[in-house]
């Protein structure tokens, strides 16, 4: 079972205007047809996993022990990416795959190999967008992929879905604490 990889509190929501209304300390689950859920097709890619917004600087944890199985550039000039800010992906294999943090200053001391746990902090959430289209420029992307996957692949109509990718949104929804 995850852990919510924010110190948000996590609500479901096919509203992609919810962050809108919803109070200080909570994001979105992003669930379709959100253009931050998994699998919502977009002008030139169906997106990979789900987009949690939450403000700069917000601190990312993992959602289950594991091992830190690559550090990556994920969007910007780094990264392949012009038209996006620099921000990079820490892939995490635990128990239920590997999960990948994309948008994210991973923090310095960790490194591939590092074995860790959901108290120990992976990074901070920094700027993705670079253009304001009137939503949130700030969020941590999640994707989970299966056992062995080390690298964020691009699905687009060219290449298609990786056969390694899985939809997160069930997870997360399990962190939200039942009364």
């Amino acid at each position: 079972m995850w852990v919510s990889p924010l110190v948000l509190e996590l609500i479901p929501t096919k509203d992609s205007l919810s962050f809108q209304f919803m109070k200080a300390g909570q994001t979105g689950i992003p669930m379709a047809p959100h253009p931050g859920s998994f699998a919502f097709v977009r002008k030139y890619h169906t997106h990979e996993g789900v987009d949690l917004y939450c403000p700069i600087g917000t601190p990312v944890y993992p959602v289950e022990k594991g091992r830190i199985v690559k550090i990556i550039p994920f969007t910007g000039e780094h990264a392949g990416y012009p038209n996006w800010e620099n921000t990079f992906a820490t892939l995490v294999e635990g128990r239920t795959g590997v999960v990948v943090y994309g948008e994210i200053q991973p923090d310095p001391s960790l490194h591939e190999g590092a074995e860790i746990d959901t108290n120990r902090m992976l990074g901070r959430v920094i700027r993705v967008l670079k253009v304001d289209k009137g939503r949130p420029m700030d969020m941590l992307h999640l994707e989970l992929h299966a056992h062995g996957t080390r690298d964020a692949f691009e699905w687009t109509p060219k290449t298609g879905r990786s056969l390694s990718l899985r939809d997160p949104t069930p997870y997360l929804i399990d962190c939200i604490p039942r009364l």
